[in-house]
């Protein structure tokens, strides 16, 4: 009978939480909030979609860091999963909270390298925020009806505006009144909060856990592009202090074009098609004046002076020309290259080991295309993004991915073309800077190498390579 005592007292114990863990889970709210959204704040607490630094002040506007955090507690309650931490690309945020959002897709930063974690945020930015929140979810998103009745629907951005119908048509989200739902206007922590609580009441049971990682390979449909404002050529100079010069052309599509970038007695020359897109070009002839046109053809091999700028750099370290995303190597936050990159080297501090994990990804994914190379233009242009859709291609779309990879992570990176002793065509390969020193990376080479089951290494030896220009 004892022993039957003891083994009940024992359950008693496994079962049944201490007091002092049971007053954890009680809310104590400090009066900021609004009547309205009191029972809500305690559901949106028992259902673990808050955290403490939100749950006080409830009418102060809420951050992008603040709401990254929160979208991060809905996937992690709709899933199951554990969000896990990526590469941090920004400058200017720590919070692991907001990397593992940006990881799985739901915040983006305002530039390459600035998150603005304090800025507030609209209900536009919410309403896609939760949108990308249910499709890392596995939720599909799309609006059951693209009624915005409301007076004020003109004011929701063009890249809401699905979002905004979405969490309206899925009462989500209500109208500010009877006429108004306030796009433009921010958000107060005890709104943000009770969104994520209706979100998770309407969705959670309604998908298969779904795994975080490996994120899939799936290249942006299609980059946002800039286009020259007008007709005729077009030069900006304006992000000469990180060695990026801008220019495109806009005019009929017969016109043959090349832009020319000159430091002295060295010429740098790249195709240039008249559709009016943006392209950046590399200042990497060192500090200096340079002088940038674009020439049109007259006849023959001869081009004319079309517009030109002269402009002088002195760039305290000289390679931050090699993170900027140019014609030849082209990449953003959402580009599938550096989304990949993300996935390849999540958890990874070590910069070395991260551009290890990068190069052995492409030495083992890509394989050479041999068929290409007889069919391509002398202004091919390679297209990261494509590479790693198709996973094939020649030198030049190897470097090109490589490189746009690294460069989204901050690390400087090289495209450079010449001629490499064991072979007597023009080559591309990248140089890489790694522990203050520029290494000679080939991926091409090394993919053949691996794909006939061949040694290689990962530096090669630079006397082997004979640089003709470099990017």
């Amino acid at each position: 009978m004892k022993r039957l005592f003891g083994i009940a007292l024992i359950l008693v114990f496994i079962l049944v939480p201490a007091a002092a863990n049971a007053s954890s889970t009680v809310l104590n709210l400090d009066g900021t909030q609004s009547g309205w959204a009191e029972s809500e704040l305690r559901q949106a607490f028992a259902y673990g979609l808050t955290y403490s630094d939100v749950m006080s002040n409830y009418k102060r506007d809420i951050t992008r860091e603040e709401f990254s955090s929160l979208a991060v507690k809905l996937y992690e309650g709709l899933t199951g999963n554990k969000a896990l931490v990526g590469a941090n690309p920004f400058s200017d945020t720590k919070n692991t909270e907001v990397l593992k959002a940006y990881r799985l897709q739901i915040i983006y930063g305002k530039s390459p390298t600035s998150f603005y974690p304090n800025d507030k945020i609209t209900r536009q930015e919410i309403a896609v925020m939760i949108t990308r929140t249910l499709n890392a979810s596995g939720i599909g998103t799309k609006a059951t009806s693209s009624s915005l009745p409301f007076t004020d629907k003109g004011q929701v951005s063009s890249w809401a505006l699905d979002a905004m119908q979405f969490v309206y048509s899925n009462s989500i989200m209500k109208g500010i009144d009877s006429s108004s739902i306030g796009p433009l206007q921010n958000t107060s922590r005890e709104q943000a909060i009770v969104l994520m609580k209706r979100t998770y009441e309407k969705y959670r049971g309604t998908t298969a856990v779904v795994q975080p990682q490996p994120l899939p390979i799936q290249p942006s449909p299609a980059q946002t592009v800039t286009t020259v404002p007008g007709t005729g050529a077009y030069i900006d100079t304006s992000q000469k202090d990180k060695g990026l010069v801008r220019v495109g052309y806009k005019g009929n599509g017969t016109e043959k074009l090349k832009v020319m970038v000159a430091k002295g007695d060295t010429k740098y020359y790249y195709p240039l098609k008249p559709d009016g897109i943006i392209h950046g070009f590399p200042l990497q002839l060192g500090n200096g004046e340079y002088k940038v046109s674009v020439l049109s053809n007259i006849t023959g091999n001869q081009y004319g002076y079309v517009k030109t700028e002269t402009l002088s750099i002195n760039l305290k370290d000289p390679n931050i020309v090699y993170l900027n995303s140019i014609q030849t190597i082209t990449w953003t936050p959402e580009s599938a290259a550096a989304k990949k990159n993300i996935q390849l080297t999540v958890g990874i501090t070590d910069t070395s080991k991260s551009i290890n994990a990068s190069y052995d990804f492409i030495v083992k994914n890509v394989t050479y295309n041999y068929d290409k190379i007889n069919s391509l233009t002398t202004d091919y242009t390679p297209n990261p993004d494509e590479t790693l859709r198709v996973l094939n291609g020649i030198c030049y779309d190897y470097s090109s991915l490589f490189a746009a990879m690294k460069r989204s992570e901050g690390v400087p990176i090289k495209l450079v073309k010449g001629y490499n002793r064991y072979t007597d065509v023009y080559h591309a390969w990248n140089e890489v800077f790694i522990n203050g020193k520029w290494v000679v990376v080939d991926t091409t080479f090394d993919s053949v190498y691996y794909s006939n089951k061949q040694e290689y290494t990962f530096q090669k030896n630079s006397s082997d390579y004979t640089k003709v220009y470099e990017y």
